[in-house]
């Protein structure tokens, strides 16, 4: 009976001792970027209405930066779209990222902001 706790307690330790958690993103060091109709720099590489837009675009955003971010976050903000037919009329949606604190610049060439 000893012999069998001891066993599942181990076993238990050793379980959550290897699940691996991802590191939740640092909110105080937010970015976004306010898309456009089609002037994005990712605009020729990543399909815009693809279900899988933010996975492509995290890793169009670590192949350009050479820095590993989690995955970003698109939110539609109405106040933020305008009706134009030109390409850098902003679409509404807004793209938030969370880069590692010493790496922001990569993002800010790209046309990202620090979110306020």
């Amino acid at each position: 009976m000893k012999n069998g706790l001891f066993l599942l307690a181990a076993t238990m330790l050793i379980t959550v001792a290897s699940c691996k958690k991802d590191k939740s993103p640092d909110k105080s060091n937010t970015y976004y970027y306010d898309e456009t109709q089609c002037s994005d720099p990712w605009f020729r590489d990543i399909e815009r209405n693809s279900s899988t837009f933010t996975k492509e675009l995290k890793n169009w955003l670590i192949t350009k930066t050479g820095v590993p971010i989690s995955e970003p976050k698109r939110e539609y903000q109405v106040g933020k779209a305008i009706y134009c037919a030109a390409c850098s009329c902003t679409s509404g949606n807004v793209l938030f990222i969370w880069p590692v604190k010493g790496t922001e610049q990569k993002f800010i060439d790209l046309g990202f902001r620090k979110a306020e």
